[in-house]
């Protein structure tokens, strides 16, 4: 390990950190195996799929709990699409529940019960949208599948980092 590396000085003992908070690790491989959609899919799909159906025993059903995770998925790339994936967060968002003839609000996170939660931490975690280039964030932090927190790491000897960092989040990869 080069003193000062990225990978060593940084982005591991940041993941270390994690683990020793409480988050789980989830190495690329089993991360990506996590994702029904392969590197398409933005999320934790059968994690998010199983803390849907948890969250929401009376609602939810395996069926409607990949129709949810699938629109959560496809909200819009904009500020509207913002909003509407901080709806689903909030448990403003619907689904009709055909038993009880009527929309039902749905939990994607448990504020209260903190520990009926899942916690998932990753690194290299690599995102795309059909689009070249693809996107890889150094460390991906994810609660019930969702990816809450995307870290850009940059070795400790850089002395510009987060100047780099914000060139390589626009796409702009110049490291």
């Amino acid at each position: 390990m080069v003193v000062g590396s990225e990978s060593g000085a940084v982005q591991r003992p940041f993941v270390r950190y994690a683990v020793e908070a409480g988050w789980s690790y989830l190495s690329r491989d089993e991360a990506l195996a996590l994702r029904n959609g392969g590197i398409a899919s933005p999320v934790l799909d059968s994690v998010l799929t199983a803390q849907l159906a948890k969250l929401n025993p009376r609602i939810m059903d395996y069926e409607r709990a990949v129709d949810t995770a699938k629109r959560f998925v496809r909200v819009r790339p904009t500020i509207e699409g913002n909003l509407d994936a901080w709806e689903y967060l909030k448990g403003f968002k619907t689904v009709f529940v055909p038993e009880e003839k009527r929309e039902r609000n749905v939990r994607l996170l448990d504020p209260v019960n903190v520990e009926a939660n899942v916690f998932h931490v990753t690194d290299e975690f690599t995102f795309s949208n059909g689009t070249p280039p693809d996107i890889r964030a150094d460390i991906v932090f994810f609660i019930n599948g969702v990816p809450v927190i995307v870290v850009e790491t940059k070795r400790a000897t850089a002395l510009d980092g987060i100047g780099q960092a914000r060139m390589h989040m626009n796409g702009n990869d110049l490291i």
